[in-house]
């Protein structure tokens, strides 16, 4: 299949490793003959996320930020319309905190992409604006509108208080539909959960969407459930037009104090964590962690009461259900078959152009991207 590139934007959430996926895109590109400025969307590193879900950093925090502040640098000369930098509230979410947690969280692991790159020579208006906000929206339908719309005024008067721009001000949000209330018992009641989920991500306002399969939890998305998740986006762009008003919900009284409140205790969450010396310095005291566990054992308390309501689950089960059948990735094999192709490939290669490429690339420590795009070119 191919993409235009040029036309059709990216969202590649590469773990640590945006710069070399940056530079093999942008030598994709060039062997097309094709511009790198033309690209958009985000190929984005989040070493903060990747600490809090796994529990450590396959590299120092140090070289992280300084591979972070390397890929932004590239692409405010070469990609500007490239962002470089993904903020996810998705491990909280996961882990079963509230829409407040997450959002404070968020801002706190903002704050210090931002002060990390401001020390390695990038201005606040240069990294805010290449910020991409990645959050999780569950079932509370006033309260994931709320939430979305709260993250907006937090984050502008962030911006504002670094001295950013207008434009800086103004936040890139992407939603997924929640994974954390999906369930295995009578699990096509996850299409009504995801349905709801993405109406409430485009009358928060989001800018871009992921709705999950309703087997996401169960087994790998066959055509049939990417298929379905696909047409909740066409249902509500191209049928019911939501994403044409500007702010659907916007005058209502309840969405504008429910906002008002959580921006308010977002805020508050968010402060506490700048009192502790920021968010690297929380996580390592454990502060997030326990928030959110405390929340997490609430919402399963109520669970167990019926206080919360899964149907199908915890409510009107199914008894004579018959469960999907799962379909599990046989990873050796998949193992094998790439060890087999990268052997291949080694065997083919021209020694004498590989050594010339690798001296390229040492000798290209300010520009990574740019000599990997230029010897893949020669190559």
């Amino acid at each position: 299949m191919y993409i235009d590139l040029e036309r059709i934007p990216v969202y590649i959430q590469t773990g640590l490793m945006a710069l070399p996926v940056t530079a093999l895109l942008v030598a994709y590109l060039r062997r097309q003959g094709k511009s790198a400025e033309k690209l958009r969307g985000c190929i984005g590193t989040d070493p903060l996320g990747i600490l809090i879900s796994s529990g450590t950093l396959p590299v120092s925090p140090e070289s992280a930020y300084a591979a972070m502040a390397q890929l932004t640098a590239w692409a405010i000369k070469h990609a500007p319309r490239l962002q470089t930098i993904v903020v996810r509230g998705h491990p909280y979410h996961d882990g079963g905190g509230s829409a407040v947690q997450e959002l404070a969280f968020v801002m706190a692991t903002a704050v210090e992409y931002l002060n990390e790159m401001q020390t390695r020579g990038i201005s606040v208006d240069d990294a805010a604006v290449r910020m991409r906000f990645s959050f999780s929206v569950g079932s509370q339908f006033f309260m994931e509108i709320a939430r979305l719309r709260a993250a907006r005024l937090v984050w502008a008067q962030i911006v504002s208080a670094f001295g950013g721009s207008g434009d800086a001000q103004k936040m890139f949000i992407h939603a997924c539909t929640s994974a954390w209330n999906k369930t295995i018992y009578d699990p096509y009641v996850n299409l009504l959960r995801a349905t709801t989920e993405a109406l409430a991500g485009v009358m928060g306002g989001a800018n871009s969407m992921q709705v999950g399969a309703f087997d996401q939890v169960i087994r790998p998305a066959d055509e049939f459930s990417r298929r379905i998740a696909r047409n909740i986006h066409l249902i509500l762009q191209k049928e019911c037009n939501f994403t044409r008003p500007v702010d659907p919900p916007g005058g209502s009284w309840y969405i504008e104090k429910l906002t008002d409140s959580v921006a308010r205790k977002a805020w508050n969450l968010f402060q506490d964590i700048e009192a502790k010396g920021g968010m690297s310095r929380a996580l390592r005291e454990g502060f997030p962690q326990a928030q959110v566990a405390q929340t997490a054992a609430k919402r399963k308390a109520n669970i167990a009461r019926r206080k919360d309501i899964f149907v199908g689950t915890n409510m009107y089960p199914n008894l004579d259900e018959k469960p999907l059948e799962g379909r599990p990735a046989d990873h050796e094999a998949i193992q094998r078959m790439q060890s087999v192709r990268l052997a291949g490939y080694r065997l083919s290669v021209d020694h004498a152009c590989r050594q010339a490429v690798l001296e390229t690339l040492a000798g290209a420590r300010e520009d990574v991207v740019e000599a990997v795009g230029t010897v893949a070119c020669r190559t």
